[in-house]
């Protein structure tokens, strides 16, 4: 196999909040009927809830003027009147929770609908992604952007739009009915704004990066639990549970540490949000009794006051309690189109090709993962419609990296990949990609029946195809065997049959596949001795009038190619058929002598 790009790890860096917000509002511009629908409903429903402690004023102050008139024998209290206010703020209450219901529906219906997008577009991402782009993130941290992330990004903009779009309104709201009751008593309210957003903002400033770096530390760690489960069998074959526990509590203290300080610090705005809430209602408290001293208000309209001060106070601490979740859906929006500005692979020419009618040619290539390092240098070399040809080497002298240029995985950095002369760089990679069938040391299934897994390589199959497929590499048989035959189905890792039996039926996929060039990258290093004799049997009547390249490791399977290329640190050393090599003596004839000598031990 030939290196892979190294992965680097993006410098820390603080969350863009402007382009968080951006982000953020680009896509709610997708919902505008409902996103005004739900801005009217929060109105409507903030605007009942305000005016409410309007009429409980003037049923306090009825209530208080009736038991004086009692007292004094100067009348009665107006019990007509009270029980008349007292349904207008029953009324007013359930309208203001039926638009408060509304509110709260449309807004689930739009997130709930970006996030579905959100992942759609993050699939897709995936799909049409560079293959550098594919290797350089881990499998991990692409998982936690598609389901952490989304899901905190859904969670910041339901709860933070609620109560921002609320605390908006009524802060406008209660300011106006608390003007109609008090100028001085408002202006000693108001003065609580400023300060209430300097201490957020001061913590929110101090808080922000932890939240983005406890995104990264929970993507990371995502990325070592999967690698954990999926290499389980190895780390317990070599004993490695300690160390791989040691690893894991050592990211997961990372994660904590973050997690910790990004909610311990946006937790202050709470405590201190609550003491400057506390002080205003001294403060009021002093300045009402005093205005009710000089009959300037009524005792009712004291208790509206405090209950609009309540109402006052109330939206800003909201805002300092969903300030972490506003915190974490911002850096988890960027990590979200951090990925999906990633730039998809290019795909600029829209030229098909249908066949293979001479030959493929490699002219002078040379291709490097990194700038500074070439893997394949100044490779030449052509293989006719038809034949067969081996490429063998040392692991990492560049032999899978031929094939992966070939269906332009990769570009090249200098010469050129032709087909019939012209250069694949001239056809639709997906057109070209659709010549070619690949069996890969790594078999891969799907979750799925092993019928469905072979129907993959053609949609257009039908049952006694996919049969036949299996006959052709002998893995009918075993098929045949198992408790569900065909319809057996696959778990997650598909080791519920072996190694080599996934290895069988990647084959039969390919078999089945019908395309004109054939890529076999160590397809039968997974299988017995007498099952590779039998698979080799049928990828000779698999790879009759096809064009193959055959990687391969044991040179005794490729006796019948009619080209072998030896590779070594990227450059052909050794090229001709199997006689002619024996014949020079060098690197294919020692290793196949060296390999004979193993087999015969």
């Amino acid at each position: 196999m030939s290196p892979r790009p190294i992965r680097r790890k993006p410098p820390e860096k603080p969350v863009d909040n402007r382009k968080a917000i951006r982000n953020i509002i680009s896509l709610l511009k997708d919902h505008k009927f409902r996103l005004i629908i739900t801005v009217i409903c929060a109105i409507l429903s903030t605007a009942f809830t305000i005016i409410a402690p309007l009429f409980i004023g003037e049923a306090t102050t009825l209530i208080y003027d009736g038991i004086s008139n009692i007292a004094n024998n100067t009348g009665t209290l107006d019990f007509e009147s009270l029980i008349n206010i007292l349904i207008i703020v029953v009324a007013l209450y359930i309208i203001s929770a039926v638009f408060s219901y509304l509110q709260s529906y449309f807004l689930i219906k739009i997130t709930t609908k970006i996030s579905y997008d959100l992942r759609e577009k993050l699939m897709d991402k995936i799909l049409y992604l560079p293959m550098e782009k594919v290797e350089e993130n881990k499998r991990g941290d692409i998982l936690s952007r598609i389901t952490n992330d989304i899901d905190s990004l859904q969670n910041g903009i339901t709860q933070s739009f609620i109560q921002l779009t609320t605390a908006v309104i009524t802060l406008v709201g209660v300011f106006i009915m608390m003007m109609t009751i008090n100028i001085w008593m408002t202006l000693a309210t108001i003065i609580l704004i400023p300060i209430a957003f300097l201490v957020i903002r001061i913590i929110t400033k101090y808080s922000q990066s932890y939240f983005l770096k406890q995104l990264a530390h929970k993507g990371a760690l995502n990325s070592q639990i999967e690698e954990t489960f999926t290499g389980h069998d190895i780390i317990r074959a070599f004993n490695q549970e300690e160390i791989s526990m040691e690893k894991f509590e050592k990211d997961n203290e990372m994660w904590f540490d973050q997690e910790w300080k990004s909610q311990f610090y946006s937790s202050l705005n709470g405590p201190l949000m609550n003491f400057i809430s506390n002080f205003t209602y001294v403060v009021i408290a002093v300045l009402g009794a005093i205005f009710v001293l000089q009959r300037a208000i009524t005792v009712g309209d004291i208790l509206a006051f405090f209950q609009y001060v309540q109402s006052f106070t109330r939206p800003i601490q909201q805002i300092t309690r969903v300030m972490n979740q506003i915190q974490t859906a911002m850096a988890a929006s960027e990590r979200i189109f951090e990925f999906l500005d990633l730039d998809d692979e290019e795909n600029p020419s829209t030229k098909e090709i249908s066949d293979i009618k001479e030959e493929i040619t490699f002219e002078n290539v040379s291709f490097g993962y990194t700038p500074d390092e070439k893997i394949i240098k100044n490779l030449s070399f052509d293989v006719r419609k038809g034949e067969k040809i081996a490429i063998v080497g040392e692991t990492g002298a560049g032999k899978t990296t031929i094939v992966k240029l070939l269906m332009r995985f990769y570009d090249i950095d200098s010469g050129s990949i032709k087909i019939d002369g012209v250069d694949i760089n001239e056809y639709d990679k997906h057109s070209l990609r659709s010549l070619i069938g690949m069996v890969l040391q790594d078999s891969w299934l799907f979750s799925d029946t092993i019928e469905s897994n072979i129907h993959y390589g053609n949609l257009n199959a039908t049952h006694d195809d996919i049969v036949e497929a299996s006959k052709q590499v002998y893995a009918d048989n075993f098929i045949r065997q198992l408790s569900e035959g065909y319809s057996t189905e696959l778990n997650e890792d598909s080791d519920n049959i072996s190694h080599g039996q996934k290895q069988l039926l990647t084959i039969a996929r390919t078999i089945i596949s019908t395309k004109e060039v054939l890529i076999l990258d160590e397809a039968t290093s997974s299988v017995d001795t007498r099952t590779e004799k039998l698979i080799q049997k049928a990828m000779d009547r698999l790879m009759e009038n096809k064009t193959s390249f055959i990687i391969a490791h044991r040179l005794s399977t490729i006796r019948n190619a009619d080209k072998i290329i030896v590779i070594e640190n990227g450059e052909i050393i050794e090229q001709g058929n199997h006689e002619e090599l024996l014949a020079q003596k060098g690197y294919y004839y020692n290793t196949l002598n060296a390999q004979l000598k193993e087999d015969n031990l």
